[in-house]
């Protein structure tokens, strides 16, 4: 299964409405709280789906852009009168140092982290900041997950901060918010029966339900949120 036919599978987006991922809105006004963001700011939303944090920042009053690569996504967001494109995260078609802030929720493991990460550093003006929500591993990550997923690419928090650090952020903010993401499997549990269900409900496939449910049980998977600037000579 591609990882883009996962996030819209009808289980999936049952479970995470608009916003495909977990914590939901909860933890993006969370990261809100911490933005301090001013009035006209231009803040780019990379992996923003159907929308739902295009609208939250277009309510802060900042100019909000979003990038996806789901054209049916993209459509949807772009119906809500956002300005959104189609481009990789990977290769941001945006001028250097043009951004205030970048917000990435839950989409940074579906990428080439590293390259990722430069290409946020390069885009972002001096001392623009980073909002960063994404999944990892609070066990062992065996890279056997059967399914794309963001769980899949998930590494423990000592690395993927250093990652963070390495691309020229300085880190300023480090939460754990896995009690959101225990909230969400529990949603899975109540609409499926089981883990298992959930992702046999996803995968059609039942040898792929358990092989994922045996890699969640190794990874232990966590839900992070981080707020990173970047440190520019001027």
């Amino acid at each position: 299964m591609k990882t883009n036919d996962l996030y819209a599978s009808g289980a999936v987006r049952a479970a995470l409405g608009q916003t495909l991922r977990p914590g939901g809105v909860t933890l993006t006004r969370r990261l809100l709280s911490l933005a301090d963001l001013r009035p006209g700011a231009v803040v780019l939303d990379a992996g923003c789906g159907c929308g739902a944090t295009l609208a939250l920042l277009r309510g802060a009053g900042v100019q909000a852009l979003g990038l996806d690569v789901r054209t049916d996504f993209l459509c949807q967001a772009h119906a809500q009168g956002h300005g959104v494109m189609q481009a990789d995260m990977a290769a941001l078609p945006v001028a250097t140092q043009s951004l205030d802030a970048v917000f990435c929720e839950c989409a940074w493991n579906l990428s080439t982290k590293d390259q990722t990460l430069t290409e946020f550093f390069r885009v972002l003006k001096p001392g623009g900041r980073l909002f960063l929500t994404d999944i990892f591993a609070r066990g062992i990550q065996s890279n056997t997950w059967p399914v794309r997923c963001c769980f899949a690419q998930a590494t423990d928090m000592h690395t993927l901060t250093e990652q963070v650090v390495r691309a020229g952020f300085c880190l300023e903010v480090l939460e754990d918010h896995t009690d959101l993401l225990k909230k969400t499997a529990a949603d899975f549990v109540f609409r499926h029966g089981s883990l298992h269900g959930f992702w046999q409900a996803v995968t059609g496939d039942v040898h792929l339900a358990t092989a994922a449910c045996a890699a969640s049980a190794q990874a232990r998977p966590g839900l992070f949120a981080l707020v990173a600037r970047a440190e520019k000579e001027k």
